[in-house]
C-alpha cells in the first residue's frame, strides 16, 4: 500500500474524496435486513452508496493491488434498479417508468390542478380539490406498491452492501496507515516468538513535531528487552516517563497493525499491555497517585496469571517513602519474575540489587560541566529576560539509555539542577553540608 501511494497519488485523492461522500446508512441496513419497507429518503441513501462505491471500486481497480480481505462488489444493477431512466443523478425519487398506472395517475393529478389554477368558480375548485385529493390517494397506494417492490428486490443485494460497506472501512484503515507510515517514516517491525522487544532509535511523533516546531532537535530511544523485567533508572528530568509512554505506544501500534515510529524493530505478540503512569491521580474517586497504582496493580496480578503482556511501570511508589518504595518495588520484581510477561520499570531510587533482572540507565546530564552549563543558563537568561532555565536545560538533556550493571549508582543531579534553575545558595549550600 506505501509503495502504490507514492505511485498513485491522483488515484488515492480521488478514492479519499469519494469516502467523504459516503454516509453512514446503517440503521436503513437494518430497516431493509428486517423487510420494513423502505422509504424514499432510504432509497436515496442507498442509490448514493451504491454509486460512491462502484466509484471508489472503479478507482480501486486501477491500482492494480493485491490486498486478499478487500473485494469489493458490483451495485451496478442497485444503481439500474434506483435509476430506471438512467438520468445519472444522485437524486431520488418514485421515476414513473416503475409503473404505467403511476404514470397516468399523475398525469389526471397534473390536468386536475391546471383545472384548479383555471378556474374562478368556488363550488367547482372545492369539488376538483376532492377529486385531486382521491387522486393523490390513489398515487399514495402506488407508490407504496413500489417503494414494496424495490425493498424485496434491494433484499437480494444486502450481503453485497454489507460486505462493501466492510470493505469501504478496511481500505480506509489501510490508506490511513500506509500515510502515517510515510508521513513519519514508520517501519513494518519483524515478529519473534522469544517473548523480546527491541527498538533502534525510537521515537515519539507527536513530541518530536512539538520540537520540531520550536527549533529543537529530538533525540531517538534505543533499547532491547530480552529478560522477563528490565529496569530504567536516572535522575529526575531525564525523560525516563518520555521514553515508557514512546514504547508503551509504540507497542500499541504495532498490536493494532501499524508500522512503527523507528529505524528497526524486532517485537512480539502480546495479549496486554498496562502502563501505570503518573497521571493515575484520581481526585474524584478519592484516590492519590499511590491508591491509583496500588488499584491498577491488583488488575495485573490477576492478568499475568493467564495472560502474557507487557507492563510498563513509571517511577512506581514515588508516593510513599523511599524506603518502603524500594522494598515494594523488589517484591514486585520478584513476583513478576514468576510469569512470562515482559516488565519495563523506572525509578530514580538507588540500590534495587535484584538478581536475573536488565538494567538501563538515561544518560541525562552525566556528562555535562555543569559549572560551564551554569555560566551559559546565567548569560543567555541575563541577555533574554524571557529564556526559560528549565529550556535551556532541556537542551542538554541527553535522553538515550544505556545499558549498565545492577551496581551502577543513580546519578545525583537534584542538586546541581536545583543551581542551575537559580534556587536560593543558601538553600543548596545547607544541601551540600548534609550530603557532606
Amino acid at each position: 500500500m506505501i509503495s502504490s501511494l507514492k505511485k498513485n497519488k491522483v488515484v488515492y485523492d480521488n478514492i479519499q474524496y469519494e469516502f467523504c461522500k459516503v454516509k453512514n446508512i446503517k440503521n436503513t441496513i437494518v430497516r431493509l435486513e428486517n423487510k420494513n419497507i423502505l422509504d424514499e429518503l432510504e432509497l436515496f441513501e442507498i442509490k448514493s452508496f451504491a454509486i460512491n462505491v462502484n466509484k471508489i471500486m472503479q478507482y480501486y481497480l486501477k491500482l492494480n493491488i493485491d490486498v486478499d480481505y478487500i473485494n469489493f462488489n458490483s451495485l451496478e444493477k442497485v444503481v439500474k434498479l434506483l435509476d430506471p431512466e438512467d438520468l445519472k443523478l444522485t437524486t431520488f425519487q418514485i421515476y414513473g417508468a416503475y409503473s404505467k398506472r403511476l404514470l397516468r395517475i399523475r398525469q389526471n393529478k397534473l390536468n386536475v390542478e391546471k383545472e384548479i389554477f383555471s378556474s374562478t368558480e368556488i363550488k367547482n375548485i372545492e369539488k376538483l380539490k376532492k377529486k385531486r385529493l382521491e387522486i393523490v390517494i390513489q398515487e399514495e397506494e402506488e407508490v407504496l406498491k413500489i417503494r414494496k417492490a424495490l425493498t424485496e428486490q434491494l433484499y437480494n443485494y444486502l450481503i453485497d452492501v454489507k460486505e462493501n460497506i466492510t470493505n469501504i472501512g478496511k481500505l480506509d484503515l489501510l490508506i490511513a496507515k500506509a500515510d502515517l507510515a510515510i508521513k513519519y517514516n514508520a517501519i513494518k517491525p519483524s515478529i519473534n516468538e522469544d517473548n523480546k522487544i527491541y527498538f533502534k532509535d525510537l521515537v515519539n511523533p507527536n513530541i518530536q513535531r512539538i520540537l520540531d516546531s520550536q527549533g529543537k532537535q529530538y533525540i531517538p530511544i534505543s533499547i532491547e528487552i530480552d529478560n522477563k523485567i528490565t529496569i530504567i533508572s536516572g535522575a529526575n528530568m531525564g525523560g525516563k516517563s518520555v521514553s515508557m509512554k514512546t514504547i508503551a505506544l509504540n507497542l500499541y501500534l504495532f498490536q493494532c497493525g501499524f508500522f512503527v515510529f523507528a529505524k528497526e524493530a524486532n517485537l512480539c505478540i502480546l495479549d496486554f499491555i498496562y502502563l501505570v503512569s503518573d497521571d493515575m491521580q484520581d481526585i474524584n474517586k478519592g484516590l492519590s497517585t499511590f491508591g491509583a497504582e496500588i488499584i491498577k496493580l491488583k488488575e495485573i496480578t490477576k492478568l499475568i496469571k493467564i495472560r502474557d503482556g507487557f507492563i510498563a511501570l513509571d517511577e512506581f511508589a514515588r508516593g510513599t517513602n523511599p524506603i518502603e518504595g524500594r522494598l515494594l518495588l523488589k517484591s514486585i520484581c520478584e513476583y513478576f519474575k514468576q510469569y512470562n510477561s515482559i516488565s519495563l520499570i523506572s525509578t530514580h531510587l538507588d540500590d534495587i540489587n535484584i538478581s536475573d533482572v536488565d538494567y538501563y540507565q538515561v544518560i541525562g546530564l552525566k556528562n555535562v560541566n555543569f559549572e560551564g552549563l551554569k555560566r551559559q543558563i546565567d548569560l543567555r537568561i541575563g541577555k533574554d529576560k524571557s529564556s526559560n532555565g528549565v529550556k535551556i536545560l532541556q537542551e542538554y538533556m541527553d535522553y538515550r539509555m544505556e545499558k549498565v550493571s545492577k551496581e551502577t549508582k543513580v546519578p545525583k543531579d537534584a542538586i546541581n539542577i536545583c543551581k542551575l534553575l537559580g534556587l536560593d545558595n543558601e538553600i543548596i549550600n545547607i544541601a551540600n553540608k548534609l550530603s557532606e
